[in-house]
């Protein structure tokens, strides 16, 4: 870049750095005396009220404070975040430029973009622009030349003259350039090759156009993402939640927001985006809670992750396999729908519900095959009830009017979609009647066959509505170094360099060893602290061993493993083991498969082992046994 540019550049950007502190500034002792009059408000409430209530008097004074005191609450709360973003903007103020001339203008307008917007309040001018805002649009999905953009006002035409991007640490200029794509190789190759942490990163600098086109789409649409492994559909579809909240305030809020997921190690690793993007956090729900609601206490339930542990270990199929397949099938679903009407009783209590739903059973297999009625029956009468038919019994209860629908619920986000059966699938599209969905899914990566949904038809037909449904594909991984990617997508017979980035790195590594413990303890050794690091089990019974036997810390260090063996924990430490279900949807910097399969399993279960390949960021081992 020209020396005479980049003067000009250094010389706006402490410009700008100037107004932002101004600004950040005047925020912080508006805060500041905002904190102050609601500490007062509450010393007043708690001096001036009566602590107990005598009369009518008293009720009417505590309701006014207490009005009061939320007010002041509120605009706190609002100080406080505005003071936290210009906070990030006095760092990290913009990381992208677009100089935009429009159709019948002589002269270009110079648009900064960056994950905040701010407004000069002296000159009313905007000096940088949200990268959420329609004119932004134009960074991610053109290049030089030809322009547009869709605004309220309609489609604004012009050309692009100019196209850079920036790269900015603690106010200071690393390096900026000119570039006519929406993502310059480099910059993303730079944010890859970086260590990853326990939560999903804000990947606004590096949105791809395909991307992009799935984030900005408008909210009365459905939409179904697909991608392989590390394509960023997490990514997107929580990306899209923040587009969707900019754009949609007048009727669409966080509390009308929910996003599906199966675990709270995923909720976790999602949990601070939105703030991070400036929006509260919406509702992070895990889909066995729909379901659990009002089970009788004399029932010992089995959970999702029981049921595919067991359809692992019986490859070979047996009678819960077979009931599993009839239970979860589109033609059992549709013979439910269809007698509904046969339900004459006014009782809709679970045990009620349970008898409706063994007399549905017995009466749809009575031809044929009526054993899994009979299986079925006997495991409830020992106050067994497996996962398959606790989900059946739910949406039965659902479609009788146990379980109320969630009218409120404007919006869904249904991460790892695949993994959800078409019953589950049902199930959701049923509770949330009034909602528009992003479903985000990847057939090559289901768990099970009969567990998931792989034929993405099907999936899209669900959700469809009068408006259709709008299905994006992502076409290529960005997780993953070249190396691994190979190896990954080499196991499930895909030999395509185009579906990943061409990122430098290690060769996957296959360690055959006398000691598997030993070996992984000295790799353990040998991994700087700083990195991420994964073992993955193929199955719970397997990530319980590695617990008996490598203990809580690495081996003459205190660097602590952490065991994720429960869907309710969290991702707190750097060193984690885990089974491959409970990993689905995460990345770290290095993973190791605790690899105690013989090739005859792996065979038979290539998606498993893609999976865990693709977690892997920079480096992959399997550590195998002699």
């Amino acid at each position: 870049m020209e020396k005479e540019i980049l003067e000009k550049e250094l010389q706006h950007l402490e410009q700008v750095k100037q107004h932002i502190g101004e600004q950040l500034l005047e925020e912080t002792e508006s805060r500041d005396a905002q904190q102050n009059e609601l500490v007062q408000k509450r010393k007043e409430m708690w001096e001036e009220c009566a602590h107990g209530v005598n009369d009518f008097d008293d009720i009417v004074s505590m309701n006014a404070y207490d009005e009061t005191v939320r007010e002041k609450y509120g605009h706190f709360v609002r100080k406080e975040e505005a003071v936290r973003q210009l906070s990030y903007m006095k760092d990290t103020p913009y990381f992208g430029r677009i100089d935009f001339l429009e159709l019948g203008e002589r002269i270009p307008e110079e648009i900064y973009i960056g994950r905040y917007g701010f407004r000069n309040k002296k000159t009313r001018e905007y000096e940088i622009y949200d990268w959420r805002t329609p004119i932004a649009s134009m960074f991610y999905d053109n290049g030089i030349g030809e322009a547009a953009y869709q605004c309220p006002a309609g489609e604004i035409h012009g050309e692009l003259t100019c196209k850079r991007q920036y790269k900015i640490e603690d106010g200071v200029l690393k390096y900026c350039y000119d570039t006519n794509v929406a993502v310059q190789d480099d910059v993303l190759e730079e944010v890859l090759a970086g260590n990853t942490d326990k939560v999903l990163r804000v990947i606004i600098d590096t949105i791809t156009r395909e991307q992009n086109q799935a984030i900005r789409q408008p909210h009365g649409l459905n939409m179904l993402v697909t991608g392989p492994a590390g394509s960023g559909k997490t990514s997107v579809g929580m990306h899209r939640l923040a587009y969707l909240l900019y754009h949609n305030r007048a009727y669409l809020s966080a509390e009308k927001i929910v996003v599906l997921s199966r675990n709270q190690i995923f909720s976790s690793y999602v949990s601070e985006i939105l703030p991070e993007l400036g929006e509260e956090n919406v509702n992070d729900i895990m889909f066995d809670s729909l379901v659990n609601c009002g089970i009788s206490k004399e029932y010992k339930k089995r959970d999702y992750y029981e049921q595919v542990e067991y359809l692992l270990k019986h490859k070979g199929g047996s009678l819960r396999s077979d009931a599993i397949a009839l239970k979860y099938s589109p033609e059992f679903i549709d013979y439910l729908n269809e007698q509904k009407a046969e339900f004459r009783e006014k009782h809709t209590d679970f045990d009620t519900v349970v008898e409706f739903y063994l007399y549905l059973l017995k009466k749809y297999t009575r031809d044929t095959i009526s054993e899994i009625a009979h299986y079925t029956r006997n495991q409830i009468r020992r106050g067994k009830i497996y996962y398959e038919d606790m989900l059946v019994v739910s949406y039965l209860r659902i479609l009788l009017g146990a379980i109320k629908p969630m009218e409120d619920i404007s919006h869904v986000v249904v991460d790892e979609a695949q993994d959800y059966n078409l019953l589950q699938l049902q199930i959701i599209r049923t509770l949330y009647p009034k909602a528009h969905f992003t479903i985000l899914a990847d057939a090559n990566q289901a768990i099970h066959p009969l567990t998931s949904t792989t034929d993405m038809q099907k999936m899209a037909e669900i959700f469809h509505t009068q408006y259709g449904i709008k299905k994006i594909t992502l076409s290529k991984s960005y997780r993953s170094t070249a190396p691994i990617n190979e190896f990954a997508f080499d196991i499930i017979g895909i030999h395509n360099s185009e579906l990943y980035v061409e990122r430098d790195g290690k060769a996957p590594e296959v360690r055959i060893c006398k000691n598997r413990k030993q070996e992984t303890m000295q790799l353990l050794r040998e991994i700087p602290e700083d990195k991420s690091i994964a073992i993955i089990t193929t199955d719970l019974d397997s990530a319980r061993a590695v617990q008996q036997k490598m203990g809580t810390y690495v081996s003459k260090t205190e660097r602590p493993i952490q065991y994720l063996l429960k869907a309710n924990q969290y991702l707190e430490e750097k060193i984690v083991v885990m089974p491959i279900m409970l990993a689905k949807g995460l990345e770290f910097d290095v993973v190791i498969v605790w690899d105690d399969r013989d090739e005859a399993y792996w065979e038979e279960n290539k998606n498993l082992k893609y999976l865990m390949c693709t977690r892997a960021l920079h480096e992959l081992y399997f550590i195998s046994q002699e």
